[in-house]
Order: C-alpha cells, then structure tokens, then sequence
C-alpha cells in the first residue's frame, strides 16, 4: 500500500495523485484535510468501481482506496479495442477563458479543467476555441503546457481566425492552428459527443 500526502493541494491534484498511484498499486491511502476532497476522491473510486474507505483523524482525513481484481475501465478498452466499434468523437468548445460568471474564479476553474483533461484516460478529440476562449490558446495563457501536452497527445486544437483577429492575437497564438467558422460548425456537427465547460 502507498501512502499519499495531499494535504493544501488545490483540487483536481489529490485524485490526479491518487489516480497515478493507483496504476502501479492496488492500494493507496490518500490524507488530505478537507471534506471536498474526500467526496471527490470517493467519487472517483466509485466510478473506477474500486473500494473506498474513509476516516477522520484529528483534522486530516484518510482515504483508502482499492482496486480489488476488476477495473472499472476494461470494459471500455475492450471494446474500443476489440470489437472493432469507433471511440465517439468528443470534442470540448470553449467560448469563453473562464467558467462561470466571476472572472477571478472562473480563471481558476478554467485552468483546473484543462489540467483534468490532460488526467483522463481517454482523451477528447477536438478543441475548439472561439470568441474570448482564444485567449487560452495565445501567449497570454496560463494553461499552454496543458494544451500543448495534449496537442502532442493526438488533440486536435483549433482556434477561431476572426475571433483572434478581433482580439488582435493572431501573432500570439502558441498552440495548434487557425480556423474558421465554416469548419467549426462542421466539426461541432461530426462530434458525437460536444463538452462545453
């Protein structure tokens, strides 16, 4: 069993961190020192099908998950892999360079969704990036080293060629390619599935 110290991480990192042990262990005991980041580590253990206990002790929290014999995820694999059906086509389209209404959260959420797409097991398709969103594929970014591990992954990234014209950041951009209108409304189309944060 691996023992993780996740006490102060900002959320997704304890179940990023949780999740990464867990591929070389069949047990890791995670503390971290609040409620949120137990539920989101319970959750992330249901989902995987794996064992989930938790206990407070003083003012941290110990949670211990198990991967038992059977992932949660073989079913998946299998099927792409075996049965010769095609992955459905995900795309994630970003209007905007926050989440929400409030810019200095929003901000902090944006990066924090990235971040987790770049955790995922399977990773999306497509990004499309239009009106404000462009903003996260230039050089006034936080995020470029997610987008950029991602682009290297196999994501396609697209930005809208008006939108950074508008914005004047044409020469700014630092990650995938400029497109326009037309081929997004295409691309949004062909998608089986669209993720807009």
């Amino acid at each position: 069993m691996k023992t993780l110290d996740c006490r102060g991480l900002e959320c997704p990192l304890p179940v990023v961190k949780t999740k990464e042990a867990l591929k070389e262990e069949n047990v890791v005991s995670t503390i971290v020192d609040n409620e949120i980041a137990v539920e989101n580590l319970t959750k992330f253990a249901k989902v995987k099908n794996y064992t989930v206990n938790s206990k407070k002790e003083g003012k941290d929290y110990i949670v211990e998950i198990s991967k038992g014999d059977e992932e949660a995820d073989f079913e998946v694999e299998y099927t792409y892999a075996d049965c010769s059906l095609a992955k459905p086509k995900t795309v994630v389209v970003f209007a905007s360079n926050v989440m929400g209404s409030n810019p200095d959260l929003g901000a902090i959420l944006m990066k924090s969704f990235i971040f987790s797409l770049t955790k995922q097991d399977v990773l999306p398709d497509e990004m499309i990036f239009y009106n404000e969103g462009v903003k996260i594929t230039t050089t006034k970014s936080e995020t470029l080293e997610d987008l950029k591990y991602l682009a290297d992954n196999g994501v396609e990234i697209v930005s809208c060629g008006t939108c950074l014209d508008f914005f004047h950041l044409k020469e700014e951009l630092q990650v995938g390619s400029v497109t326009n209108m037309y081929d997004i409304v295409e691309r949004m189309e062909k998608a089986d599935k669209i993720i807009k944060p």
